[in-house]
């Protein structure tokens, strides 16, 4: 492709680095410390800022399949479009680290994030704050097959002087939007937020991430056909009794936008659900871990997962249909009379045809479905408790390593 010269966008003149349309591996580069709007993308002559490049109108312009690096420093706010016959990666350069203060990717395919740091916390004096959420996909337009993976969102590092008021004020994590499908969050650190990772596209997987330290739900599941594997979930703050009215959970599930309703195909395996790390906590919050209420939930896997929790729902799935709720295990380390069970519930009456097998649990409550294919459910104990949770541990670290690069963080 031959270099566009004079390409001119708030008083910056950007041109194009000579990359080939056929080649496999082009690459450009964009750099705020060394970078310039008069560069070409090249690794010597790099573009500035990746929200620099993006109002220049250049992404259209890579050619497909192009991976685009950024390196340290400050990239600012980048929201952007576009659809790509084959993927478009955006990723930090070998080594860096490069931060947004925020992210969005408002509609369309073809798009590969990886490695980036963003947090509001970022934004330079005299940018506009905003609210909600720090990194969202597929809310603005249709969107598909994108993947937003490696990636640490936070909404600050230190939260040790952080009161109630401070914890249910901050910013959402991620956002996998309403008119998305076949997206894929995966490997991504979510810390300090108010609601972690929220699902509302279809056919999307939320994969091996960490959410840590919330004070809203972990996960929100809020669409059809969306599978959610390998994640830990830890460390919820504050409560009723500091003033909070949200029922926390771990992972939520109910229909987006609006409360209740049919929910289909929904997986949930292998997460690992741990309700507070330290006991020393300050404003330590009590979480459901799985609780779906709002149903009806027609054909849910649940399956594999570790909850450690102190609250009555370990397990719950309400008007379940079809669903199969497989070799859980859920317990409470704290004592007192909140200790979690196994639980097919109703509230309108319609669960039926459900399987319960192999789960580990304080109690059980399979009354709502007389038709539940019922088998070795056992009463659990710390010792199977934890021989659970040392298997589910240690196959996340193989899977996904104990230390995630960009958060610099210890996943477990």
């Amino acid at each position: 492709m031959p270099a566009l010269a004079s390409l001119v966008v708030l008083t910056f003149a950007y041109v194009l680095p000579n990359l080939a349309a056929e080649e496999e591996a082009a690459t450009a580069y964009v750099d705020p410390v060394k970078g310039s709007p008069e560069g070409d993308g090249s690794s010597k002559r790099p573009w500035r800022t990746f929200e620099e490049v993006i109002k220049a109108g250049l992404l259209p312009r890579l050619p497909p399949g192009t991976t685009l690096k950024l390196r340290d420093g400050y990239h600012g706010h980048a929201k952007f479009s576009g659809n790509n016959p084959r993927p478009l990666t955006i990723e930090a350069d070998e080594g860096a680290r490069p931060r947004l203060a925020r992210f969005e990717i408002e509609k369309g395919s073809g798009w590969i994030i990886r490695g980036l740091v963003v947090s509001p916390t970022f934004a330079k004096e005299g940018e506009p704050p905003y609210r909600g959420t720090i990194l969202t996909v597929g809310e603005r337009g249709p969107a598909q097959n994108i993947i937003v993976e490696d990636c640490f969102v936070h909404d600050g590092l230190e939260s040790k002087d952080w009161g109630p008021t401070k914890w249910m004020s901050l910013h959402n994590g991620m956002y996998q939007g309403r008119h998305g499908k076949k997206l894929t969050f995966r490997n991504n650190f979510v810390l300090n937020t108010r609601f972690g990772i929220q699902l509302a596209s279809t056919e999307s997987l939320c994969q091996g991430n960490v959410v840590s330290d919330f004070s809203g739900d972990g996960i929100r599941v809020m669409s059809d056909g969306i599978k959610v594997e390998h994640n830990v979930i830890r460390n919820v703050y504050v409560g009723s009794g500091d003033g909070d009215q949200n029922h926390d959970d771990a992972i939520q599930c109910f229909l987006f936008n609006k409360g209740t309703g049919t929910v289909r195909n929904i997986t949930l395996r292998g997460n690992l659900i741990v309700n507070w790390s330290d006991d020393q906590q300050p404003y330590k919050g009590t979480c459901q871990a799985i609780g779906f209420f709002d149903g009806p939930l027609v054909n849910f896997l649940v399956e594999d997962n570790v909850c450690l929790v102190s609250h009555y729902h370990g397990v719950s799935l309400y008007d379940a249909q079809s669903c199969k709720i497989l070799n859980n295990a859920v317990m409470t380390r704290w004592g007192g009379r909140l200790q979690p069970w196994v639980m097919l519930g109703q509230k309108k009456n319609q669960a039926m045809n459900n399987q319960v097998h192999g789960n580990l649990a304080h109690s059980f409550n399979f009354k709502a479905d007389p038709t539940a294919r019922v088998s070795q459910n056992k009463r659990v104990t710390k010792k199977a408790f934890y021989a659970r949770y040392d298997k589910l541990a240690q196959e996340i670290v193989e899977t996904y390593g104990q230390r995630h690069a960009a958060a610099d963080r210890d996943r477990l």
